[in-house]
């Protein structure tokens, strides 16, 4: 197993090779790019969101015709799973993010906003993470809270099997930016690829081996 290299070995030319230089005020720019590269992480996500979108119009259509919550319970279960999708999750879903990093064995975490592109991160700077460590990260929060969303789905009454299904498309559909950055690490496959953030500058840099 390669051992993970320092920040100041990735700099040596010789060995490795700086592939792309993103600046945390460019990642919108930067999934919108991944949004047009059709790898396997990216059709996961479009197939696995859309199959979302369509067991709940499917439900609503189907509730419709055959009422099996009311009206009432339909509008509010699914304000509630917008709700609990959209906002109640970010501290976890960042949490869940600092705590893959310390897993993969980061030392400092930071976390943050950046409300000009509506972005909620957690980040280690200076910690050097190989695609693998960095997968794990990114797919964290996506598994542990949409299993527990899952859970309300297969084990709830029918108005939280509806608001749990709206609550898993919404943080599925959030999730965006960590499938985008999975797909542009999955096009350097078994090139031996590493990340770090550089908090001071604000910007991440990408090396595979030369």
């Amino acid at each position: 197993m390669e051992k993970t290299p320092r920040i100041e070995q990735l700099n040596d030319p010789e060995k490795y090779r700086l592939i792309k230089i993103l600046r945390h005020d460019e990642v919108v720019h930067f999934v919108v790019e991944q949004l047009k590269r059709f790898r396997l992480p990216m059709l996961f996500f479009y197939l696995f969101t859309s199959a979302l979108l369509l067991l709940m119009v499917a439900f609503s259509i189907y509730n419709y015709y055959n009422p099996v919550i009311s009206m009432r319970s339909w509008i509010l279960y699914f304000l509630s799973g917008i709700f609990s999708g959209m906002i109640l999750v970010i501290p976890f879903h960042e949490g869940l993010h600092g705590l893959a990093y310390r897993i993969a064995g980061a030392k400092k975490i930071k976390y943050g906003i950046d409300l000009k592109q509506m972005l909620f991160y957690a980040s280690a700077p200076g910690f050097v993470a190989g695609s693998k460590e960095f997968m794990m990260v990114a797919l964290f929060p996506f598994t542990i809270i949409n299993i527990f969303f899952a859970a309300g789905i297969i084990f709830g009454d029918p108005p939280l099997q509806w608001g749990s299904l709206v609550a898993l498309f919404i943080h599925s559909t959030l999730c965006i930016g960590d499938f985008a950055m999975i797909n542009y690490m999955v096009s350097y496959q078994g090139r031996g690829l590493y990340t770090y953030d550089d908090d001071c500058k604000k910007t991440s840099y990408f090396y595979i081996r030369c």
